[in-house]
C-alpha cells in the first residue's frame, strides 16, 4: 500500500499553487492525522505524553494543513494557538510551547518559555499561507512573529556571529556556553525568512548553521544537541553516534532541499552515507525516523536503500497511520516525508512552497 506510493512517480507536476478547497480529501494521512490527533477545535494532541500539546505540533499541523489545502483546519489549529499559547495575540508574543494538564487538573500553560523551532515553521507557514491563499492577514502574522523570532531567539555568538538559539530562555547555561539544535534551522525556511524579514540576518544565520552541521557531523552522524562556547569549539551534547529523534530532523529538511538550493550539494554528500552500515541501523528502533530519511535518500539517488526504509515501515502501517498505537512525532516526519516523496509539495531554491495545482472549487 504505502510502499506502492512511495515508488511511484506519476504524481501531480508541481507547479505555482492556486487557492484550494478540497480540505484534503485526496490525502488520507492527512486525514488520518485529523482523526487521531488534531481535536475539533484545533488542538494537537499527543495521547503518549498525557495528553500535553506542544507549540510544534501546533505549527507543523499547520504546515500539513497548508499542503492538504484545509482552510478549515488551518483556521481551527491556528486559532486555538493564538488563544491557548499566545494570550490570544501572536503579535504580541511568541506561544508557550507547553500546554496540558497542571498538577491541580486545570488545563493551560505549562511552560510560557518559546520553542524556536516552532516558531520558525508557523512564521514560514503564515507567510506562505498568506501568498498561496491571497490572505493579508497570515502575511502580517507571519511577519510580527518573524519579526519576535529575530528579537527574542537569535543571538551573536563568539568567533561565529547571528544564530538561532532554541529558545528566548535556558540555552545559554554560563558566560561560556550555548547549547544549540541543528535540527531547528531548515535552509528553506531560513531563505524564506532572508525574503520576508532581515535579509543579511537570516542569510549569515544560514551560513552559521552550516557550519555548524558541518563541523559537528561525526562520520555524517549529526548530534541531537550541540555545546558551543565562547573560543569558537562545538561539541556534542549527545552521548551517542546515533540519529536521534532532533538530528533525524536534518536529514529530512536536506533531503527536501530543491536542486537549485546552494547548500544541497554540499549537505547531500555530508549526510548521505551507506544506508546499511549508518542510517537504517541507526533508525532502526523507529518507524518514524525511518521513514524521514526517505528523502535524503531519493535525493542521493540510493533507491536500494529507499526500498529498504519502504519495506521496514509497510511492517507499521495501520489505518493510514505509523504505528499501533500511533505515535504523535512519528506521524509528523511521516507526513513531511511521504508528502514530499509523493509530490504534495516541494520547495523553491528562494524558501517558497510548490503545491500541486488543484482547481479552486
Amino acid at each position: 500500500m504505502m510502499a506502492a506510493a512511495l515508488l511511484l512517480a506519476l504524481a501531480p507536476p508541481l507547479l505555482p499553487a492556486k487557492a484550494t478547497s478540497h480540505h484534503g480529501a485526496d490525502w488520507p494521512q492527512w486525514q488520518a492525522y485529523k482523526r487521531d490527533f488534531i481535536q475539533h477545535d484545533g488542538r494537537v494532541i499527543e495521547h503518549s505524553q498525557h495528553g500535553r500539546t506542544t507549540s510544534e505540533g501546533q505549527a507543523y499541523a499547520l504546515f500539513h494543513a497548508l499542503v492538504a489545502g484545509d482552510r478549515p483546519a488551518f483556521e481551527q489549529i491556528l486559532r486555538w494557538t493564538e488563544n491557548n499559547l499566545a494570550g490570544g495575540d501572536l503579535t504580541k508574543r511568541l506561544p508557550a510551547w507547553l500546554w496540558g494538564r497542571r498538577d491541580d487538573g486545570r488545563w493551560g500553560v505549562l511552560d510560557d518559555n518559546a520553542a524556536s523551532d516552532a516558531d520558525m515553521w508557523l512564521a514560514w507557514t503564515l507567510l506562505e499561507a498568506g501568498r498561496l491563499w491571497h490572505e493579508p492577514r497570515y502575511e502580517k502574522l507571519g511577519k510580527a512573529v518573524l519579526d519576535r523570532i529575530e528579537r527574542l531567539e537569535v543571538v551573536r555568538l563568539p568567533h561565529l556571529g547571528p544564530m538561532l538559539l532554541p529558545g528566548p530562555r535556558g540555552f545559554h547555561p554560563d558566560a561560556h556556553r550555548w547549547k544549540l539544535n541543528p535540527s531547528y534551522l531548515p535552509a528553506q525556511l531560513l531563505r524564506r525568512f532572508a525574503r520576508a524579514g532581515n535579509r543579511q540576518l537570516w542569510q549569515t544565520v544560514l551560513d552559521n548553521s552550516l557550519t555548524l552541521i558541518r563541523r559537528a557531523s561525526r562520520n555524517g552522524v549529526v548530534p541531537d544537541w550541540l555545546i558551543y562556547r565562547d573560543d569558537g569549539s562545538i561539541a556534542s551534547a549527545s552521548d551517542t553516534d546515533r540519529i536521534g529523534y532532533d538530528a533525524i530532523r536534518v536529514y529530512l529538511w536536506a533531503g527536501m532541499l530543491p536542486a537549485g538550493d546552494p547548500a544541497r550539494a554540499s549537505l547531500l554528500r555530508l549526510l548521505s552515507r551507506d544506508c546499511d552500515a549508518n542510517l537504517v541501523a541507526s533508525a532502526a528502533e523507529a518507524a518514524g525516523i525511518r521513514i524521514a530519511i526517505g528523502p535524503l535518500m531519493k535525493a542521493t539517488g540510493n533507491h536500494r536503500c529507499l526500498g529498504q526504509l519502504v519495506r521496514a515501515v509497510d511492517a507499521a502501517w495501520h489505518r493510514d497511520l505509523l504505528g499501533d498505537p500511533a505515535r504523535y512525532y512519528d506521524q509528523n516526519l511521516s507526513l513531511f516525508a511521504l508528502g514530499w516523496l509523493e509530490k504534495r509539495f516541494a520547495f523553491t531554491a528562494d524558501g517558497g512552497l510548490l503545491l500541486p495545482r488543484h482547481e479552486t472549487q
